[in-house]
């Protein structure tokens, strides 16, 4: 299974590096904690096993039995718990079968060392055991059998560690461990957080620039970068400068082939002079309909091989006002009012086509309104929003539709649209960006348009 197409990890590389790489961390410490845990156990078991032995063995030592056949001895095993009431170390000393000829440690009191009845001893006569005193200790428990002196006699020699303290030492060793390589385990993530970022800082500053080039800050990706991704941002800057020369060779021939479909018409034109009077109406319409289809789609493809390019930067304060005067000085009776929450505001288009939006919304404005118009600018969320405002009478519902349409005009009285607000929205889509009439609390139209654009920093 492919760990990057698990879902709950996020969808992006430096986030998944890092997962991945601090859970690859954090199992490997767990696995480290559990060995060494283990291990430690083990090796705790088999020295106080080996205590044990040699303890036994001391004990075996010091006692004998005596030409009566009373059993003899005083050992001294240098260890004080052995003299410490219910410590868990206990020795005792007896004849097989005969308890009451039965030596013991000061310790072991009034109890006694019994074996569970499951355990059978070895060939060597010796078996380990554990087993709980009345205390409630788990106790690590030997036994070995022999014959003391030169009798048929047997002799059982048994001694206990308290394995409780035992397992309280291993439990301290461990919480001491998962101490120790928790604080390594997170040096771990840490360094494999700082190795992430740094390792995909190239990434993220090839992805900066791009972004530029997007908003025509820059013409390429340049700087160095590692290896590995280098042939990326080669291959990335050759399609960079072949899209540009194609959108170029295509505005060439949208230009020409603009040129060469008007003189046409232009023809056609003229010579619809010289049909009778009856058929100069139909020609007539079906040549406007053709110039208007023409334009129609050399208007977008104009737009659309702008928009495919790198975006340039236009500031707007300066054309809008530039705009406004213009209409202004055609429009002298009427009051146009531009208000911007900043002047630093940038369109990230090209200046012709800004021109081309706001020089039609603001003359039309000019031209249906009362006394006043009203333009404003900001930033909303990221994108810039620009509104249209007249104090005049309004369009219905179908009004705003009839006009958005090619070539409709709302009031046969005065000069036409020509290609009409379609063309505005046909610039304003090219750019992701949203176009709507509505009415204006000023009772006129109120032209609302959003594009991309930000504040100049």
């Amino acid at each position: 299974m492919n760990l990057f197409n698990l879902k709950f990890l996020p969808n992006t590389l430096a986030s998944r590096l890092f997962i991945l790489s601090s859970l690859a961390a954090i199992i490997g410490v767990v696995i480290v904690a559990f060995v060494i845990s283990e291990e430690y156990r083990k090796n705790s078991e088999a020295r106080l096993n080996e205590v044990l032995v040699a303890n036994i063995f001391n004990l075996m030592g010091t006692f004998e039995v005596d030409k009566n056949g009373v059993l003899m001895g005083l050992p001294d095993l240098g260890d004080s718990r052995y003299n410490l009431f219910d410590s868990g170390y206990y020795w005792s000393v007896e004849k097989v079968g005969e308890q009451s000829s039965r030596i013991a440690s000061i310790s072991l009191s009034d109890q006694t060392i019994t074996i569970p009845s499951a355990v059978e001893l070895d060939q060597t006569f010796q078996r380990s055991f554990e087993l709980k005193d009345k205390t409630g200790q788990t106790l690590q428990g030997l036994e070995a059998q022999v014959f003391l002196g030169e009798g048929d006699e047997l002799y059982s020699f048994r001694i206990t560690a308290n394995k409780s303290s035992l397992n309280e030492e291993i439990a301290s060793f461990t919480r001491r461990l998962a101490l120790i390589l928790s604080i390594f385990a997170l040096s771990i993530v840490t360094a494999t957080y700082l190795l992430v970022r740094l390792g995909l800082k190239p990434i993220s500053k090839a992805v900066e620039t791009l972004g530029k080039v997007r908003t025509g800050e820059a013409t390429r990706i340049d700087g160095e970068y590692p290896d590995e991704i280098e042939p990326l941002i080669a291959q990335t800057n050759a399609l960079i400068e072949s899209n540009t020369t194609i959108v170029e060779r295509a505005r060439t021939q949208v230009g020409n082939l603009a040129h060469s479909l008007k003189t046409p018409l232009a023809v056609m034109q003229n010579e619809l002079q010289k049909l009778p009077k009856k058929q100069q109406p139909i020609f007539k319409e079906q040549v406007d309909t053709m110039r208007n289809q023409v334009q129609v789609y050399l208007d977008r493809a104009r737009i659309s091989a702008r928009s495919s390019t790198s975006i340039a930067n236009t500031p707007l304060y300066p054309v809008l006002e530039k705009l406004c005067s213009v209409v202004a000085k055609l429009n002298p009776a009427t009051d146009i009012d531009s208000d911007f929450d900043d002047e630093g505001l940038i369109f990230e288009g090209e200046e012709h086509d800004l021109q081309e939006i706001f020089g039609n919304l603001i003359e039309n404005a000019a031209k249906y309104a009362k006394s006043a118009v009203k333009i404003s600018a900001r930033i909303n969320k990221g994108r810039l929003e620009i509104t249209v405002e007249d104090d005049g009478l309004g369009m219905s519902a179908q009004d705003i539709k009839k006009a958005e349409k090619r070539g409709g005009r709302v009031d046969e009285g005065k000069v036409g649209w020509g290609l009409g607000l379609s063309i505005v929205r046909d610039i304003v889509d090219e750019y992701e960006g949203s176009f709507k009439l509505s009415k204006s609390k000023m009772g006129g139209v109120k032209a609302l348009v959003l594009l991309p654009g930000r504040k100049d920093t």
